[in-house]
C-alpha cells in the first residue's frame, strides 16, 4: 500500500530533526584544515573531479559536511536540506569556520515551486542517499534536475535492491534477537565505519542504518529508466557496472563515460554487490550528464 507522502515526509523530518545526519561532534572542526583531514576518501575522490569553478548544489545536505568542504576550493556551493536539526548544525559549522561560499537553505525537493524558489542551476547536483528517505523518489529525481545547467552532471546515491539485503537482515537481527547487545551493536557499525572515535558520528550512522522511519529500495534498471525519460545520458556507476574494469576512481574521476549497462550485465553486478557492498548497506551511485 503507498503511504501518504505528506506523512512520510512529516516522519523523516521529525527523524531526522532528532538525529541530524551524518551526525559529528563540532568540536572536532576549528579551522578549515580540520575539514579537509576530515572528509571521507569519496568526498575527495568528488573534490578532485569537480572543476573549482564549478558551481554546485547538494540536495539532502543533512549536516553538510559534503557541501562544506567542496566549498573550500569553489566559489558557488549550495546545501539544501528540509530537517531544522541537521540544517542547524551544518549553519553552525558554516559559522564557525566562517564558509562564506556556502550557502545553505531549507527546501523541501518533493515540492516544486520550493526547488523553483532557489532561483538558479548548477553545474553539478548531488543528490547522495536521499531519494530513497522520500515518498516519491522519482518526483524528487525530475523536481532536482530543474535546478541542473544544460550539459550539466547529477550523481544519485541510492540503496540497491539486492545489495541492501545482508543489510536488512542485520536490521532484523538487531531488532530482534541482538535488541539489547551492545556489543553486537557496536560490531555492526564498526563492519560499516570501522573504528570510530566520534560517538556522536557513530550514533547517528546506527539511527540511520537501524532505525530509520522510512526507506525504498531501487534497480539499476529503474534508474536508468529514469535517466532515459529526462534525457540524462549515462556515464558511470560506483561501483561499477563495466564487466572488467580496474580502474582506479582517484586518478580516473567519477564523471568519465562508460559503455551502457544491459540487463544481463546489471543482473550478475547486482547479484554480486549482495557480498561486495554489503558493508556499505548496498549503497551506489550513478552518474549522469544532461543532454
Amino acid at each position: 500500500m503507498k503511504k501518504n507522502p505528506a506523512l512520510v515526509g512529516e516522519t523523516v523530518s521529525s527523524f531526522y530533526n532528532k538525529t541530524p545526519f551524518p551526525d559529528y561532534d563540532l568540536n572536532r572542526f576549528n579551522s578549515k584544515e580540520d575539514l579537509r583531514l576530515s572528509a571521507y576518501p569519496f568526498a575527495k575522490i568528488m573534490d578532485r573531479s569537480i572543476p573549482a569553478s564549478a558551481s554546485v548544489i547538494d540536495v539532502g545536505t543533512g549536516t553538510g559536511q559534503l557541501s562544506a568542504f567542496l566549498s573550500l576550493r569553489r566559489h558557488c556551493v549550495y546545501g539544501i536540506d528540509f530537517s531544522d536539526g541537521s540544517l542547524n548544525k551544518a549553519f553552525s559549522l558554516k559559522e564557525k569556520l566562517k564558509l562564506d561560499t556556502w550557502q545553505l537553505k531549507k527546501v523541501n525537493l518533493l515540492d516544486r515551486q520550493q526547488v523553483d524558489d532557489i532561483g538558479m542551476t548548477f553545474d553539478y547536483v548531488l543528490c547522495l542517499g536521499v531519494l530513497h528517505h522520500t515518498a516519491d523518489p522519482y518526483r524528487g529525481f525530475q523536481n532536482i534536475l530543474r535546478l541542473l545547467k544544460p550539459n550539466g552532471y547529477i550523481a544519485i546515491g541510492l540503496y540497491n535492491r539486492f545489495g541492501r539485503i545482508p543489510l536488512k537482515v542485520r536490521i532484523l537481527l538487531a531488532k530482534t534477537i541482538f535488541k539489547d547487545n551492545q556489543s553486537v551493536q557496536d560490531r555492526f557499525i564498526k563492519m560499516q565505519l570501522g573504528d570510530v572515535e566520534d560517538k556522536e558520528r557513530a550514533r547517528g550512522w546506527w539511527n540511520d542504518q537501524y532505525c530509520h522511519p522510512h526507506e525504498s529500495t531501487h534497480t539499476v534498471g529503474e534508474v536508468l529508466s529514469w535517466f532515459k525519460k529526462n534525457d540524462i545520458e549515462f556515464l558511470q556507476s560506483v561501483p561499477t557496472l563495466e564487466p572488467f574494469d580496474d580502474s582506479v576512481l582517484e586518478i580516473a574521476g567519477v564523471w568519465g563515460d562508460s559503455s551502457y549497462p544491459r540487463l544481463p550485465l546489471r543482473m550478475v553486478k547486482q547479484l554480486a554487490w549482495i557480498y561486495t557492498t554489503h558493508r556499505e548497506g548496498g549503497y551506489w551511485i550513478m552518474f549522469g550528464k544532461k543532454k
